[in-house]
């Protein structure tokens, strides 16, 4: 005789009612958030970026500095004129330029990295997507309020990312 043993029976049969009702309460709830979070994400506007496109980290840099050339006011921000494009340049351990942006207008903004991935945290505008090198990724931006918004770097780029801060000036 043999020392291991059947289990009980009714272990391998038919699920007891209560069990069904589990099983179709979990299944229900998996159908319910899964076109929840399908519906967020392509009608809520919470996709990353869709427009890019590959640039060697140098040929972006040298867009950023004519950019630059072209708007640079004496503080050494840049007043970027409603309908065109603005740059930023990601690079150990800071973001360039500062931009000076108008309430109500939208802008497109190309972002880039010079070096290592970081990370673009607009704090207070929901917006935080990632700075690859050799790709440029457009983030189509409306401010609402007049002030002065933080950049941070939230993708650890190296000793001094701690320090990786810059800002977006809105005004009237």
């Amino acid at each position: 005789m043999s020392s291991l043993q059947s289990p009980a029976r009714g272990w391998w049969g038919p699920f007891p009612k209560e069990e069904k009702l589990w099983l179709i309460l979990a299944i229900l709830g998996a159908v319910i958030m899964s076109v929840i979070t399908v519906g967020w994400v392509f009608l809520a506007g919470q996709n990353v970026p869709a427009v890019s496109y590959k640039v060697t980290p140098e040929e972006f840099e040298k867009q950023v500095m004519a950019f630059q050339d072209k708007y640079k006011l004496q503080d050494g921000s840049v007043r970027v004129p409603p309908g065109e494009d603005a740059y930023l340049l990601a690079r150990m351990w800071s973001w360039s330029p500062v931009l000076r942006l108008k309430v109500g207008q939208t802008y497109n903004i190309w972002l880039s990295s010079k070096d290592v991935l970081h990370g673009f945290s607009f704090v207070d505008q929901n917006y935080n997507v990632m700075a690859a090198p050799g790709h440029a990724y457009r983030l189509r931006l409306t401010p609402q309020k007049a002030g002065e918004y933080l950049i941070l770097c939230n993708e650890y780029c190296g000793a001094g990312h701690g320090l990786m801060a810059s800002k977006i000036i809105v005004e009237e």
